[in-house]
């Protein structure tokens, strides 16, 4: 256990109606006791205890009337004793509470300082650690109970598995390097590379499934692609239900990709509203389009906005500009306008519903990876709902959903170690099948290990660790 007593606010700063400050260390109920004044001193208190009074400065004088818990070692978050003081929110007295205890000797923390010692003192391993961050991040439900699977132990129990296949896979091995006469038989290479590959194959599917998974904890990037004045910014707050983008008649108003999410089945989808795709007229717009175009790349669903009172034109466009191929992603066909009707080559208007015109028909058809082409009417309300339809029917693809089965949560340094495994599992897995060292077989084995046991910090270095809690929130 550490030996000093940090102290951090536990609540965001701003108008509340309470306030917590969190104190963790040997000295937190004796720092607590000396501004506490009530019925019984936190020193004198079980664990696990409300106290209501006063919380006093140093003078003595009465900061707030405050509910003050108590959870002693190690029957608390971070295996020390801990105190967490509720006060009124605001700015004064959260603040006063805490510029008062570290005036009597508590060191403000550093940021995940509380998870990090929960870590040191074996109340969490390193995964659910980093589970915590991912909770505390988390923008909806289902990122939500991802993080909660993690934090819970499941991601750590996957680990687990694993490597107690590893453990019995290299104690065959190593038999036969310390005591070779005493096995006698030659290894059956092939039987353990079965094995070997049976492991291996677990984790290339873990590692196929973190995209989608992430894709559900950070939101499903939707990018509105299209020419200038299509209607792409109109359609964007339509979906949003209120004016995030600026809407004009003049082609080229949005310059920059503009950014809002909406909620389906628990799911934020991240509309971006990008730039027309056009031959840029000066260096600003030029810009805009480089960053429309790095949008449509990053994208895990495009909604290809086209303006039905120009049907012919706009699949000529889409054809000849390549993006009817969306490299191979999701798309949704939006042809907009439609309540307006549509315009020869020479302007002049004709009948109204301009997408079912010939050259604009079955445009999804043409677009490979297209799921969907719907209507839309993007300023008339309720213009959108078949997109939204569309966007609802998509997520099962662009999730790749398996029912029943949540993946926990898994950072990019785990996802890196899996990776590791997967790698060394597979060299060892064709060593056993060419009958080469065993010596090497069981260093591709112990390197396998080793990245199985890093994600859950067995081994992890003093400056990963720093990195990794460095993340986390003042007060977590």
């Amino acid at each position: 256990m550490a030996d000093d007593t940090i102290v951090a606010p536990a609540t965001a700063p701003g108008e509340s109606a309470v306030a917590i400050a969190r104190l963790s260390g040997p000295g937190a109920l004796a720092l607590a006791a000396r501004h506490f004044r009530g019925k019984r001193s936190p020193e004198k208190t079980p664990s696990h205890r409300i106290l209501f009074g006063d919380f006093v400065a140093g003078d003595g004088s009465p900061v707030d009337r405050v509910l003050l818990s108590v959870f002693r070692a190690p029957r608390s978050y971070t295996g020390e004793d801990v105190v967490e003081i509720s006060s009124h929110g605001g700015g004064a007295i959260p603040r006063a509470i805490l510029e008062a205890l570290i005036a009597s000797g508590a060191r403000p923390a550093r940021p995940g300082e509380f998870t990090e010692r929960a870590f040191r003192n074996g109340k969490l391993d390193l995964a659910q650690a980093e589970a915590v961050a991912a909770l505390v991040r988390a923008r909806s439900e289902r990122a939500a109970r991802a993080a909660g699977a993690a934090l819970g132990g499941e991601l750590s129990r996957r680990v687990g598995a694993l490597d107690d296949a590893l453990v019995t896979l290299l104690a065959e091995v190593e038999a036969r390097i310390d005591f070779p006469s005493d096995v006698g038989e030659r290894i059956d290479g092939p039987a353990l590379a079965r094995g070997c590959g049976g492991i291996a194959d677990q984790v290339s599917a873990w590692l196929d499934r973190i995209p989608s998974a992430r894709r559900r904890e950070e939101g499903v990037r939707v990018a509105l692609i299209g020419r200038p004045n299509v209607g792409k910014s109109s359609l964007l707050n339509a979906l949003l239900g209120y004016d995030r983008a600026i809407v004009s008649e003049l082609a080229g108003t949005t310059r920059d990709t503009v950014e809002g999410s909406i909620w389906i089945e628990g799911v934020e989808l991240r509309l971006l509203d990008t730039a027309g795709m056009r031959g840029a007229e000066d260096s600003i717009e030029r810009i805009g389009v480089e960053r429309a175009e790095r949008a449509l790349a990053e994208a895990d669903l495009v909604v290809l906005v086209l303006d039905s009172t120009r049907a012919s034109d706009e699949a000529a466009w889409a054809e000849g500009a390549g993006v009817v191929g969306i490299a191979g992603r999701p798309a949704i066909v939006a042809w907009n306008k439609a309540d307006l009707p549509a315009r020869d080559a020479n302007g002049v208007a004709g009948v109204a519903g301009g997408a079912s015109g010939a050259g604009g028909a079955a445009l999804a058809t043409r677009v490979r990876g297209a799921l969907a082409e719907v209507r839309t009417i993007a300023i008339r309300p309720g213009g959108a709902d078949l997109l939204i339809g569309a966007l609802r029917n998509a997520l099962p693809r662009v999730l790749e959903d398996a029912a029943g089965d949540e993946l926990p949560t898994t950072s990019a340094r785990q996802e890196a170690l899996l990776a590791e495994t997967l790698a060394a599992l597979r060299r060892a897995e064709a060593s056993l099948e060419t009958d080469l060292s065993y010596d090497l077989i069981a260093v591709d084995l112990t390197d396998a290990r080793r990245a199985l046991g890093e994600m859950v910090g067995r081994g992890v270095g003093r400056d990963v660790i720093a990195e990794i809690f460095a993340r986390f929130c003042i007060g977590k």
